[in-house]
């Protein structure tokens, strides 16, 4: 009997602990409208801001809690002679307060780090030059799932690079986002 009555309870603690866990990866798009913060040694060259698109994917583990990875392009020809284009990929975590009587908006907080690679080309002249940076990125947003599938999503972000004379990005992003 007292065997019976432990295999229960444990048998309940394991049904328990799986129900806690809501897994739902997702995958979205992003539109990106990203401001640099300071020029470089590309000083010159590199545009105040650029306009990028990004892939993400990621999984909420709870109603409370998600993973992301990101890959995020941009390009900038300058009508003279000169060709700019960042690149980044890196992964992020989210703290999300679920809002609404069914948790349709949510408010997000995130943090997370990238690797972000910026290059600099001087058509006329021949030269090129390209930074590679690490970068801690501190966001909030909103979120409002407009069914049980998707929803859309406004974020902020701001990048801290370290340890170059690139200062950081502050970041807007507007995007979707599919959960399977």
């Amino acid at each position: 009997m007292k065997k019976t009555l432990l295999l229960a309870g444990v048998a309940s603690v394991f049904a328990f602990s799986a129900q806690a866990l809501e897994v739902t990866p997702y995958v979205g798009a992003d539109y990106n409208l990203n401001f640099t913060n300071k020029a470089s040694v590309l000083d010159g060259i590199m545009p105040g801001k650029y306009h990028s698109g990004s892939i993400v994917a990621g999984t909420k583990v709870s109603p409370y809690v998600a993973a992301e990875v990101f890959g995020e392009l941009s390009k900038h020809e300058n009508k003279k002679s000169f060709h700019t284009e960042y690149g980044a990929y890196g992964a992020d975590l989210f703290g999300i307060l679920p809002l609404g009587c069914y948790g349709e908006w949510e408010v997000l907080g995130t943090a997370g780090l990238g690797r972000y690679v910026f290059k600099a080309k001087d058509k006329a002249e021949k030269v090129h030059d390209t930074e590679h940076v690490w970068g801690w990125r501190l966001g909030a947003g909103l979120q409002y799932n407009v069914t049980e599938n998707w929803g859309v999503r406004a974020m902020y972000r701001h990048v801290a690079f370290v340890n170059k004379e690139l200062r950081g990005l502050d970041v807007l992003s507007f995007g979707v986002r599919y959960a399977f």
